[in-house]
């Protein structure tokens, strides 16, 4: 398993001409622009190192979501604020990255996606915005490893305690905490 960071203002990549992108990332490109030219450049780049075709002969599908896939090789992909992440390992992977900023709704949120016991933990000693964003990278991450988004958070039940997580099922799956950058907070999850 090996994930990579970029920062999508600073990334140097080739961007393809709109023409070459199929009717999905056509779509996409015209609402988000050269943002999302520059992304599913990078995608494509990496994918093609790993599986040895040409980045725009690779044939991606689409989930119910709408998240690029690769029968050839499992990935996942996450972007906030000016970061892009993508994950990418022999079986199912999922990653998250979160840039930590002030959110008035921070309990209300982690009430509806952390699991009652690591619910009771962070209510009880009143976390910080770090840990709330560990834990919510933590809850997508293993979310988007089934291909669901962090409304499945808790087919996955998890507990966090002084940055170490540890699973309530024992799935045979393992969770890394990381930083992408200052400010930011990240989680791989992957199928052992």
């Amino acid at each position: 398993m090996h994930y990579l960071v970029y920062d999508m203002h600073s990334v140097q990549v080739p961007l393809p001409d709109p023409q070459q992108l199929d009717a999905v990332e056509r779509v996409f490109f015209a609402a988000r622009g050269e943002i999302f030219l520059r992304q599913r450049a990078l995608l494509r780049t990496e994918l093609s190192r790993l599986i040895g075709q040409e980045p725009w002969q690779i044939k991606l599908t689409y989930s119910e979501l709408g998240k690029p896939e690769c029968a050839l090789q499992p990935f996942n992909q996450s972007h906030s604020g000016d970061l892009l992440s993508m994950a990418f390992h022999d079986k199912a992977v999922g990653i998250d990255i979160e840039r930590v900023r002030p959110r008035a709704s921070m309990r209300k949120i982690a009430r509806r996606f952390l699991s009652p016991e690591q619910w009771e933990i962070w209510n009880m000693h009143d976390c910080t915005e770090k840990e709330f964003y560990d834990s919510w990278c933590v809850a997508e991450a293993l979310a988007k490893l089934d291909g669901g988004s962090i409304l499945q958070a808790s087919d996955h039940p998890f507990f966090m305690k002084d940055g170490q997580v540890r699973l309530l099922q024992d799935d045979g799956i393992n969770v890394e905490l990381f930083t992408p950058a200052d400010g930011y907070c990240g989680a791989v999850a992957y199928r052992l």
